[in-house]
This record gives structure tokens, C-alpha cells and sequence, in this order.
């Protein structure tokens, strides 16, 4: 338990960084919701992930496919989306693509504060630079990001598979080279860009030292 505890600290460090917080899409807070009378439609899943939903439709997305919600016929749950390693990552297929950043999408995820469509590495690349993200200031994974309002977020990111977390805190080596693909999205956390780049800063000394917590434990065991 005490070393899950550390790998999730060290996780909850790189995702609003590994998973969890301008040019290019703006925010415009155009779908106001009546919780009585919510209906999930493609639209808003393209909406939330370009940054321009507000907050709240998370929430209301959030109740109808996790909290026992009707899951509408056109989205399809993924059990293997290729990311075991990515705890709390939750996929679906679309029966339909939506367009997020001028791209086909036909699958979406959701990580806590996270909606990203997946994309090979080269076309994520493209999409950063076309919405003027700039590199966030980790070694340990690849992140980008542009806040939308630097003050309070919601912040549009892209960054790269963290499946390997737990291996590289144990002291496995990562692999090598570029990443083959990356996630592309927005993340609803609250924050501002100023805490954002000073929770980045710390990331990798929070990794180290939640590595050396988890080496401590395992020798102390039997």
C-alpha cells in the first residue's frame, strides 16, 4: 500500500502533469447545461476536449458514464486501449468521428480532470504547434501546454503515455527515443499557469524522491 501511495504521488506530480494541470481554439463558455435535462451528445465531447466547455459539463458527463448513467449508443467503453499502465484512464469509441483541433477523433478518454483523443506522435506535434503550446518543464515525460486563462485554466495540453511510471521509479530504464504517440486535450483542473509551471518544476524531485520511498520499502521487505 505504501508503495502505491508513493507511485501515485509521484503521478498526481507529473499528470496535471502524467495526467493532470492565445492562438488556436479560444474558450467560449457556450453550453450551458440544465442538470434536469442534460443530454451527451458528439458535440460536447468535442467541445470539452478543445477547451470550450465549461467546467460543469465535465461533471455532467462525468455523472452519466461513471456514476451510473446511461452510456449512449454511439460511444462503445474500450477494455483494451493499450494503456494498462495508465491507472484511472477510461476510453471509448465513437460510432461517428468528431473533429477536435481540425482532426478526426474517433475515440476519447478521460483521465480525472483530463479529455484527450490519442494521436500518433508526428500529428501531435502538429497540433501543438498550431495551438502555440509550449514544452512544460519536466524530464521525466514529454508535456505541453497553453492555459486558456492563465489565472484559473482550463489549460490545453498534450502529453505522453505514462505507462512505464512505475517501472522507471523502480529504476528500469524508460524507452529510448521519441514516444509513439501522445494524448491531445484539455485538462478542467483549477489553477492558474503560475502554480501549474511551479508544480512542473517540482515534478521530477517529487519522482525521485517517491523512487527512493519505493526502493526503501522493498528492501525493508522479507
Amino acid at each position: 500500500m505504501n508503495v502505491m501511495r508513493s507511485y501515485l504521488s509521484a503521478c498526481a506530480a507529473l499528470r496535471f502533469l502524467c495526467h493532470s494541470m492565445g492562438n488556436g481554439v479560444a474558450h467560449a463558455e457556450d453550453l450551458p447545461t440544465d442538470p434536469a435535462a442534460f443530454e451527451l451528445t458528439p458535440q460536447i465531447l468535442a467541445a470539452l476536449a478543445e477547451c470550450r466547455a465549461p467546467r460543469d459539463v465535465l461533471g455532467e458527463v462525468g455523472m452519466a458514464l461513471f456514476m451510473g448513467g446511461t452510456v449512449p449508443a454511439w460511444l462503445t467503453p474500450v477494455d483494451a486501449d493499450g494503456h494498462d499502465g495508465m491507472m484511472g484512464l477510461e476510453t471509448f469509441d465513437l460510432k461517428e468521428p468528431i473533429t477536435v483541433f481540425g482532426a478526426p477523433a474517433t475515440r476519447i478518454s478521460f483521465l480525472q480532470e483530463w479529455v484527450v483523443t490519442e494521436r500518433d506522435y508526428d500529428a501531435a506535434l502538429a497540433t501543438i504547434q498550431k495551438e502555440g503550446m509550449k514544452r512544460a518543464p519536466i524530464r521525466l515525460t514529454e508535456q505541453y501546454y497553453r492555459f486558456v486563462h492563465p489565472e484559473s485554466g482550463p489549460m490545453i495540453g498534450a502529453f505522453a503515455p505514462t505507462d512505464d511510471a512505475l517501472a522507471v521509479l523502480l529504476g528500469m530504464p524508460a524507452e529510448a527515443g521519441k514516444p509513439k504517440t501522445m494524448f491531445v486535450g484539455c485538462n478542467y483542473t483549477v489553477a492558474s499557469q503560475e502554480e501549474f509551471l511551479d508544480a512542473a518544476g517540482k515534478a521530477d524531485a517529487m519522482a525521485g524522491d517517491a523512487a527512493r520511498d519505493i526502493e526503501d520499502m522493498l528492501e525493508g521487505e522479507p
